[in-house]
């Protein structure tokens, strides 16, 4: 009731501590009793004496507008609205502010062209008023509003139907990045409540896997669910770890903390917090985690930001010995993002760069807007762009995910055709896709036994010489799953103890579809006697020995291991596919070869650790007849010669 009280004495303090304006004093003391039990937050009994005092004096104006304030409290928006209508009719001597409040009312309720106009009336006859900064903040707000429901974005929901949707309330969608698993929260009865009680309610998560293009039913993560709440909830890229909010918990740093659990079989770990400093005394919730496995976003309201709730992010670096997440420093995305007001439920999209979220203070349709924004090198994140009518609108959006392809997003809503909060689908205009991708899945196994290996897996954008991801496949049985934009060029590198380093490069400019990944089985290895791996990475200009830029990266990744094996020799083999002649090949593979042990003696190798040879077309590793098959052969290899003591 405070919050109400506040709001009248900040609009109408006349109406408080002044002498109300009315000749009958039956209507007076009527209006008297009201104003004492609208302090009672007994709004039901005010109500019913003001609209006796409507009776004994209709021009009465301040009736209405305590009435209109009443309104306010209750939320009933329609009902203010026409009590402060008939507040204007009447005249506004003495309390201006109302056209203002008229003006945020009309707002609120998506009456964009009557808030503009009543802003504008307002300013015209009050423009030195004490409101007149608000009023022309909202008159900007109601022109970006008519501007954005006068061109309307495509947008057509579709209901994802019974085997996702239920009788009960469902949202939070996430999807891993094959798009094959799609995990919700749904609110439910957690009892039948005690005669004349409302049932308790409770967050669970659902699952549903999706087969041969058709959603199964969902059901309940047996293994994951409590007697309390879980929800909020993100999916890693490969579905082995979900971050969820959970409140109230013992081991909390706060009132709500984010948690994680990682997927064993058909089952899930006994969630654990995820530490500090992703979460802190404050309140931290909606975790969203990068397809790449780098960042965790989240929403918080910690010291540092720009208003209420920000949007942060943590890098992680990986796990500890106990399975526990190591985290950089917390980053607040900026006041390019961040604003006075509230942000909340961010969606980082897999390519790394795009992302979706809400926010109630940028310019919007009222309430809390979905946004979107892309991080640059060189410039940071961008100017949020209003996703548009009709997919905002004037009441709260928020909770939207795109998968990704980056044609299909997520989000739930109650409408019309729903029951209760429904998740809904809609195909996401092109000015909002992000840029699509892709994803490599593989395994590192030892190449002898072909058990899972524990390993580091890098991937590098060839153009850019960038790190794209890093990540490591020690607690998913040697399995790795990342997220890569199409149209590029990639390189990969994956290392292990105690093994020689593996390298690969491939291309996702040709493939047309989000989910036509590659895949991957890395063999690495032992470091001993005669062991051999190719370079992949190491690359010439055509027809000559002339290391390209590219080739750098590898070369230094060579340099480092032979740094970390000084007991080692190695021999650096140079090899080419069948087209030309014997000599050439082979003169050319040999020239290959030495320009590379050049750069490693350049580079402080010792000499009598190294040496160069060139095999030609000799030792084919596929056949020659097709264009893939002569790229494999053409490669430059080192091989182990031998291993001993220093």
């Amino acid at each position: 009731m405070k919050r109400a009280v506040l709001f009248f004495l900040c609009f109408f303090p006349l109406l408080l501590v002044g002498q109300p304006r009315t000749s009958s004093k039956k209507a007076l003391k009527l209006f008297n009793e009201a104003r004492d039990y609208f302090r009672q937050q007994e709004n039901d009994k005010a109500l019913m004496k003001l609209s006796v005092a409507m009776r004994e004096d209709p021009g009465f104006v301040d009736v209405y507008l305590l009435q209109s304030d009443i309104y306010r409290e209750m939320d009933s928006l329609r009902l203010q609205i026409s009590s402060l209508e008939k507040v204007m009719e009447l005249g506004v001597d003495g309390f201006p502010q109302a056209g203002y409040v008229l003006a945020d009312a009309y707002f609120r309720a998506g009456e964009y062209e009557k808030a503009r106009q009543t802003c504008l009336d307002f300013l015209h006859r009050y423009g030195e008023s004490a409101f007149a900064r608000k009023a022309k903040e909202l008159l900007t707000q109601s022109e970006f509003a008519v501007t954005l429901i006068d061109n309307p974005r495509p947008f057509d929901p579709e209901n994802m139907g019974d085997a996702i949707n239920s009788e009960f309330d469902e949202y939070w969608p996430s999807l891993t990045l094959d798009g094959e698993t799609f995990i919700f929260t749904r609110l439910l009865p957690a009892d039948n409540g005690g005669a004349g009680q409302l049932a308790r309610l409770q967050e669970d998560f659902y699952e549903s896997k999706q087969i041969d293009g058709r959603w199964q039913p969902a059901h309940p993560i047996h293994t994951l669910n409590t007697p309390g709440n879980e929800g909020a909830q993100s999916v890693s890229a490969n579905g082995g770890i979900i971050f969820f909010t959970a409140c109230n918990q013992p081991d909390g740093f706060g009132r709500c903390d984010i948690y994680f659990t990682r997927r064993v079989g058909e089952n899930w770990t006994k969630p654990r917090n995820a530490g500090s400093p992703v979460n802190s005394a404050a309140w931290e919730s909606q975790p969203s985690f990068t397809g790449n496995g780098e960042y965790l976003y989240f929403v918080s309201s910690r010291e540092g930001g720009h208003g209420g709730m920000d949007l942060w992010r943590c890098r992680l670096k990986g796990f500890d010995n106990h399975g526990q997440p190591l985290w950089g420093e917390s980053e607040n995305l900026g006041e390019n993002v961040n604003t006075p007001g509230d942000e909340n439920s961010p969606f980082i999209h897999p390519d790394g760069v795009t992302l979706y979220f809400a926010s109630n203070k940028w310019p919007g349709l009222g309430g809390f807007d979905l946004f979107y924004t892309r991080n640059s090198i060189d410039s940071g994140w961008h100017k949020p762009v209003n996703l548009g009518y009709p997919i905002n609108t004037n009441k709260d959006e928020r909770g939207m995910i795109v998968d990704a392809s980056g044609t299909t997003a997520y989000f739930s809503s109650d409408r019309p055709d729903s029951k209760g909060l429904d998740i809904f689908r809609f195909e996401l205009y092109e000015e909002a896709v992000p840029t699509p991708v892709s994803y490599v899945r593989g395994q590192v196994v030892d190449h002898r036994t072909q058990l899972p290996l524990c390993a580091t897996v890098e991937l590098i954008d060839l153009a850019q010489g960038s790190l794209v991801a890093a990540m490591n496949s020690c607690l998913d049985g040697g399995d790795f799953l990342v997220s890569l934009p199409l149209g590029k060029e990639y390189a990969m590198n994956v290392s292990s103890p105690g093994y020689l380093f593996h390298s690969e490069n491939f291309s996702l400019k040709e493939l047309r579809k989000a989910y036509d990944p590659v895949f991957l089985t890395i063999p690495l290895m032992p470091v001993e006697t005669g062991s051999v791996a190719a370079l992949r990475n190491v690359f010439f200009e055509t027809g000559s020995f002339a290391l390209l830029e590219q080739s750098k990266a590898e070369l230094e990744r060579l340099i480092a291991f032979l740094d970390q094996n000084p007991a080692i020799t190695v021999e650096i083999g140079g090899h080419t596919d069948n087209v030309g002649g014997v000599a050439y090949n082979y003169e050319l593979s040999e020239m290959r070869a030495k320009s590379v042990w050049q750069y490693l003696v350049e580079a402080g190798i010792p000499e009598n650790r190294l040496s160069y040879r060139g095999y030609g077309m000799s030792q084919p590793v596929e056949p020659n007849d097709t264009e893939e098959g002569r790229s494999r052969n053409r490669r430059t290899e080192f091989k182990i010669l031998k291993v001993g003591e220093e």
